[in-house]
């Protein structure tokens, strides 16, 4: 990979190859200047490479010189099965993009389709941080299952969605490896070279791209592949899939991490795109729905989360967990059934209900704690914990459980103190490095039971 920003000179092949049918459209940035869309596929009928204008997609003539940052779709070359896959390679040959680059200037509240401009991977997150006035949500075409011809009736379960928040697919993880960093299909932050997504706009602006965008390893092969090493922040998540026997497939994801509100964050928050004609499934927060959706730190068993579908198949469909980690990994995890009348354990197992045709934004629910079991326990649990402050230091103390754990957040949800392997009933913080301000104390028992205390500390 280069870092510095020299003018590049001399010319390279670039090449990806990516599984594809005869409708498959794939969606292309080039990495190299010159490059003619015809180049990219020469076996590719004429109509069928387009570019996207911020409201519709345009025809593009095949002899058009790419924009470097600016994505395209180009069809599977006519020679290709239109049932049948098969290993195409495009080529991109010219000198390679180096230093700071220029994409499309965009208008406000708009999507657009944006390409990785570089030979090498691209971190969404840098390229977050320089251009504002992007939205945090990209949206990454994938061909995981049989596609209609015509453009405007591809479903919007093909495109994987990432933010910050995380990554959500469009086909389950692989038998027994249901971890996101080992399912090929969910987007990791990491745009490969020759990629592009889409993404929507708050602001005008031009679209700017920089060397320190660029990751390592320009044999980038797999779209959407983590950088080697890449580390995370710890996050509360949880994947959450909805089947039918059909073969109906949409998943949703609920994380609560740092930087996240309970409000709307568009660098935490993904709107489902609702362009599926036979299935959708979200999280409904200020009225607007969720493929993807971060909560406020420090996560809590009390909080719950409004679920939406909306179907046009009737019949019997399946929820489920794909992953949970962090706090959730441990947690009990409930969907609650309003028009059933039923509360049940994902953690148990799948929960399969019957629907009618239509959409039900008021139906399921996701919690983390049963109403109507333990109520009494759960009551006298939170009674006999008590967080107090005397002199600037925290006292945690239980009446009968040890305690497990304690996490100390600021109200934005900033991480300000973490002990682990408490092993007693009582706990003294002394010396915590914070202004007067309200606290959120969690603490976790022995028993896994967890609850948050908010505080005022002074």
């Amino acid at each position: 990979m280069q870092d510095s920003d020299a003018v590049n000179t001399g010319e390279i092949i670039y090449k990806r190859i990516s599984s594809m049918r005869l409708s498959d459209y794939e969606y292309w940035s080039t990495p190299v200047t010159p490059q003619k869309l015809f180049d990219v596929s020469p076996y590719t009928l004429a109509d069928k490479y387009m570019g996207y204008n911020g409201d519709n997609w345009v025809i593009t003539s095949s002899n058009t010189n790419m924009t470097v940052g600016k994505g395209y779709i180009i069809r599977g070359p006519q020679t290709y099965s239109n049932t049948v896959r098969a290993d195409f390679t495009a080529s991109f040959k010219g000198i390679p993009n180096n230093g700071n680059l220029s994409g499309e200037t965009v208008e406000k509240d708009k999507f657009y389709l944006i390409g990785n401009p570089y030979p090498s991977a691209l971190s969404a997150n840098e390229f977050l941080k320089a251009n504002s006035f992007i939205n945090g949500t990209f949206y990454f075409w994938t061909h995981n299952t049989p596609l209609n011809i015509t453009v405007r009736d591809y479903s919007s379960d093909d495109y994987a969605v990432f933010n910050l928040t995380g990554g959500v697919a469009t086909e389950a993880a692989p038998s027994g490896d249901d971890a996101p960093g080992n399912n090929p299909f969910i987007p990791q932050g990491h745009i490969a070279a020759g990629q592009s997504f889409f993404a929507s706009t708050n602001d005008v602006g031009t679209i700017a791209f920089t060397n320190k965008m660029r990751e390592g390893g320009a044999n980038n092969g797999q779209f959407f592949k983590p950088a080697k090493g890449a580390k995370e922040a710890a996050k509360s998540r949880i994947w959450l899939n909805i089947t039918n026997e059909g073969g109906a497939f949409k998943q949703m994801l609920v994380g609560y991490v740092e930087g996240a509100t309970n409000g709307i964050d568009n660098r935490y928050d993904g709107e489902t795109f609702d362009a599926n004609p036979y299935l959708d499934f979200y999280s409904v927060n200020n009225d607007l729905n969720y493929v993807i959706q971060g909560r406020a730190l420090p996560f809590t068993d009390t909080d719950i989360v409004p679920l939406g579908y909306r179907s046009t198949v009737e019949g019997d469909f399946t929820i489920s967990i794909q992953h949970a980690e962090g706090d959730l990994s441990n947690q009990a995890v409930y969907i609650e059934d309003k028009t059933a009348g039923k509360i049940h354990n994902l953690k148990d197992g799948k929960y399969t209900f019957s629907t009618k045709i239509g959409s039900f934004d008021d139906r399921l629910v996701l919690r983390y704690t049963d109403k109507t079991l333990g109520t009494g326990d759960f009551e006298n649990t939170e009674n006999n914990i008590l967080v107090s402050i005397k002199n600037k230091a925290i006292k945690v103390t239980s009446a009968k459980e040890n305690i497990k754990e304690v996490t100390v957040y600021d109200i934005s949800g900033k991480l300000l103190y973490n002990k682990k392997k408490v092993g007693a009933t009582e706990l003294q913080i002394a010396n915590l490095q914070s202004a007067n301000q309200v606290l959120l104390v969690k603490i976790t028992l022995d028993n896994d039971h967890t609850t948050t205390k908010k505080v005022i500390f002074q």
